[in-house]
């Protein structure tokens, strides 16, 4: 019903147009027009011995007409345009060119018309009638009146001139009435172009030109106009210091009194000039009062152009705006901020000044040049305008606002708020301003913490705890929130990721945590490292760096908070300088070694490109491991959502490529999990699984019998414990696997000692708070359910070292999670232990999480593999490069198993 409601108003407006007459096309050329129309020809005493149309391009470019025709219909009656159609051909009419179209022929007239571009047989009414300009070459199928045109057909319409009583004809009134020896003529040799039929066309003698007629090039000279003002007319709450600013549409002369600012409190307003000839700044002499409302008036006498080639042309009428100056004291910015993460002042209208220092696509940042003495508070805030402001940075602005908190994510997410001002007035009251210093955030400056993130707050830090802008990381960086920041020789802990963010430190570390001995920092227990911050390319490109890369500049930006960081927004460009971080690659092992190695190749499928790197760091870095645990393994359709679970294609490509790298044959082993049960990419039905060489003293005991849902159990047996299907899963029924991938056990032979191995790929982090997200400390949600797999993994453990307590047990893969966790705690158990305990503690980590180098890949070992020579090595390949083939880092134990 509502929909039939507005065809009928469409319908009944369309209605009303036509009968006004003062329909305006709205496919308009602002280049080619109809100059000339003439239906008096072969009359009796006509010069002409045909009707014609001729066409124009007043424009400043050449157009094609190709595709277009003009039209014709009577003066009232009920003909359509459609009825009367010539084609016209496919010329390109250069500015300044005629073009002749000849209709129809009388039986009178002397003199035949100069050579025509296109012919048709239109026999036009002398006295009245209506011509389109149309840019298709179907009939325009209506008139105007009885038959109205509709949106699209107005939009066909390029030009559309009717003469004498014709009832459709663009603007006020149609063009005069003509006869056998008159043609509506376009005025200025066809250059004025009004949109008003009755303005712009002038009968007289017809004068057919074609393209071969001399040019006509066309000033376009309109009068002058006020074009733009700032304020703008109604603006609110204006600053009281402000300037006027009156742009006008062309270059014009000013002369005498030829404005007038008048107020209704404070009076008349004598001002400064400054500027011209396009854009003036009126400076007045004393501030506009507080909550008054002032008007300007530019006297159209007064202006004039400057267009030396024709007389000076006046403005037609005065240009009067109004505006409302604000009544609101100012606010310092350092007061809208407080003491919080929170604004003291949130959901109230202030008015503030400062500098504007960087522009954003729905923003700008203003800051206060005049600090308070406090580092609690922020001299910065983002004024949000929704879509690109009207500023530049360096304007002297004020702005009255209402102080909001902007959560990234929604009400419900574990984000900081940041404070904004939204719904601004802004009054731009100078340009070119310094910018307000930089804060140095390190040496020379305020050093941040290097430990402690928050150490106060029971829950939500905008609502609990001390905020303490010294000591707590995340209260430090709060109190910059909107500011200009430096960081002296700033060097990246993370590389380059996908959204063009790069963690760093500043003094090239020195005032940081535990440096990696590539160039990163650690994590430990109680140090997640609070003086990282993050560049990112929000205004300006960010260069792709690697781990330990520094910049040839002072990294120089306005600090912002968005998906559970802080980070600093470049505004000066930043050069690379790259140190050369190598990729590594481990020793390779000795003829009484067996290397066990995992590597999680991030959701590998056939679609992927990554298959031949993987082969390199297999082959090359790690040195072809005689056993290498698999994750991330996907299905052989990859994330198509369908019912394929085999990766037996995955497999044999990555297979393939090892051995076309130089490598040797690998054989795999694994089981295909349950369709879209094992959580990962939707679709994708990642995998853990075993690739293994047989050459080098090597072999895997196959045991049938495992399949996707059974459980692998220990079986007594006179040789030994044994797997009672190797490959077979662990316990896959444990409500622990629930959406996660289940461990796939195995049972080998290295070098003639019987070996269970069990990889891994515990639960994700997804879903735990951010280290700098509101919630303190940050809930960890997700290490519940890896808290259950890693008992479940033990208990199997414990199973096998009861049935021989001299079992060799290898336990490995990604347990997605520290080496100092409760998880790792649970899962070694007091039988297994973690060789990541064994690295000095700046080489303890496997991945790079926004410039955080922490363990998540480990190979854990019982007792008695532990009592064995071996080397344990993470082989830096991948997480700490911007250019990855995986964010994981492999890694490789090289046993010796030599002995009993």
């Amino acid at each position: 019903m509502r929909r039939a409601r507005l065809l009928a108003a469409v319908l009944a407006l369309t209605a009303l147009v036509g009968a006004l007459g003062a329909s305006k096309p709205l496919a308009v050329s602002p280049n080619v027009v109809v100059s000339q129309v003439y239906g008096g020809g072969g009359n009796s005493g006509a010069t002409y011995t045909h009707d014609f149309i001729e066409l124009f391009n007043h424009g400043t470019t050449a157009t094609s007409l190709a595709g277009w025709s003009v039209q014709y219909s009577s003066a009232t009656g009920t003909g359509l345009f459609s009825s009367n159609v010539t084609s016209l051909p496919s010329i390109t009419l250069a500015p300044g060119q005629y073009l002749l179209v000849q209709e129809a022929q009388g039986a009178g007239g002397t003199t035949p018309l100069p050579t025509p571009e296109a012919t048709g047989s239109i026999a036009m009414a002398a006295g009245a009638g209506k011509v389109i300009l149309a840019n298709t070459t179907t009939g325009v199928a209506c008139n105007g009146n009885s038959t109205p045109c509709s949106a699209a057909q107005l939009a066909q319409i390029v030009d559309l001139v009717g003469y004498g009583n014709a009832n459709f004809f663009e603007g006020a009134g149609a063009a005069p009435t003509l006869s056998n020896t008159t043609a509506a003529r376009r005025n200025g040799n066809g250059c004025t172009e009004t949109d008003d039929n009755a303005a712009d066309f002038t009968a007289g003698a017809p004068t057919p030109r074609n393209t071969s007629s001399p040019a006509s090039l066309c000033t376009n000279d309109p009068a002058p106009a006020v074009a733009s003002t700032a304020p703008t007319n109604g603006q609110a709450n204006v600053a009281s210091a402000v300037n006027v600013t009156i742009t006008f549409n062309e270059a014009v002369n000013v002369s005498g009194t030829w404005f007038d600012i008048s107020c209704v409190t404070s009076g008349a307003h004598a001002a400064a000039v400054s500027g011209g000839p396009t854009s003036f700044v009126l400076d007045p002499s004393t501030d506009f009062a507080a909550g008054e409302t002032c008007t300007v008036t530019v006297f159209a006498a007064q202006v004039s152009d400057q267009d030396a080639d024709d007389p000076p042309d006046e403005m037609a009428a005065n240009h009067v705006f109004s505006f409302g100056v604000s009544a609101l004291p100012l606010t310092p910015i350092h007061d809208i901020q407080g003491a919080a993460h929170r604004s003291p002042r949130v959901s109230t209208t202030v008015s503030t000044q400062g500098v504007a220092t960087a522009r954003a696509a729905n923003g700008f940042y203003l800051q206060d040049p005049f600090p308070d003495a406090s580092p609690a508070t922020s001299e910065g805030i983002f004024v949000f305008t929704s879509s690109a402001p009207a500023v530049s940075v360096g304007d002297g602005i004020q702005v009255a606002g209402t102080v909001s908190e902007f959560r990234p994510g929604g009400a419900d997410s574990t984000n900081l708020s940041t404070t904004e001002l939204t719904s601004p007035s802004i009054s731009v009251l100078s340009s070119g301003n310094p910018l307000p210093a930089t804060t140095v955030v390190g040496t020379g400056g305020r050093l941040p913490p290097t430990t402690v993130i928050d150490d106060d707050a029971t829950g939500d830090v905008e609502t609990s705890g001390t905020f303490d802008a010294t000591s707590d990381g995340i209260d430090f960086w709060e109190s910059f929130e909107g500011m200009r920041l430096r960081l002296n020789d700033a060097v990246a802990v993370g590389p380059t990721n996908g959204f063009g963010e790069i963690p760093v430190v500043g003094d090239d570390g020195d005032n940081a945590g535990i440096r990696t001995t590539r160039g990163g920092v650690v994590i430990s227990a109680t140090d997640f490292n609070p003086e990282r911050i993050l560049l990112d390319d929000t205004l300006l490109a960010t260069p792709l760096v690697n781990v330990g890369d520094g910049f040839t500049t002072e990294v120089v930006g306005v600090l912002d908070y968005s998906f559970g960081n802080f980070k600093l927004n470049v505004t000066t460009e930043l050069t690379r300088v790259d140190r050369a971080l190598a990729q590594e690659t481990t020793a390779a092992p000795t003829d009484q070694q067996i290397a066990v190695a995992t590597y999680n190749v991030e959701n590998l499928d056939p679609g992927d490109r990554t298959f031949a790197r993987h082969a390199d760091y297999i082959v090359n870095h790690l040195r072809s491991p005689d056993l290498i645990a698999i994750e991330e393994i996907q299905d052989d359709d990859g994330a198509a959502n369908t019912s394929i679970t085999s990766a037996t294609t995955t497999w044999n490509m990555l297979v393939a490529a090892i051995s076309a790298a130089g490598g040797p044959a690998y054989q795999f082993r694994q089981i295909d999990p349950v369709d879209d049960a094992d959580g990962g990419e939707p679709g994708g039905n990642i995998r853990v699984g075993f690739l293994f060489r047989t050459d080098r003293g090597l072999e895997f005991i196959d045991r049938p019998g495992g399949t996707s849902t059974s459980e692998t159990t220990i079986v007594a047996h006179s040789s030994g414990p044994r797997l009672s299907a190797s490959p077979g899963r662990v316990d896959p029924g444990n409500a622990a696997w629930t959406a996660s991938r289940k461990p796939l056990a195995g049972e080998f032979r290295m070098r003639g000692k019987k070996v269970f191995v069990i990889v891994n790929h515990f639960n994700s982090k997804g879903g735990d708070h951010p280290l700098f997200g509101r919630f303190q400390p940050p809930v960890r949600s997700s290490e519940v359910q890896r808290h259950d797999q890693a008992e479940v993994v033990n208990d199997f453990v414990d199973d096998i070292l009861a049935a021989d307590g001299n079992a060799n047990v290898v336990v490995l893969g990604d347990i997605n999670d520290f080496e100092f966790s409760e998880t790792v705690s649970i899962l070694e158990g007091g039988v297994l232990t973690s060789l990541m305990h064994g690295l000095p503690k700046a080489e303890r980590y496997s991945y790079d999480f926004e410039g955080n180098s922490q363990v998540l890949d480990q190979i854990l070992v019982s007792d008695r593999v532990a009592s064995r020579p071996l080397q344990y090595d993470v082989v830096h390949v991948n997480s700490e490069f911007f250019d990855q083939a995986s964010d994981h880092e492999p890694q490789v134990a090289k046993i010796d198993f030599r002995g009993p």
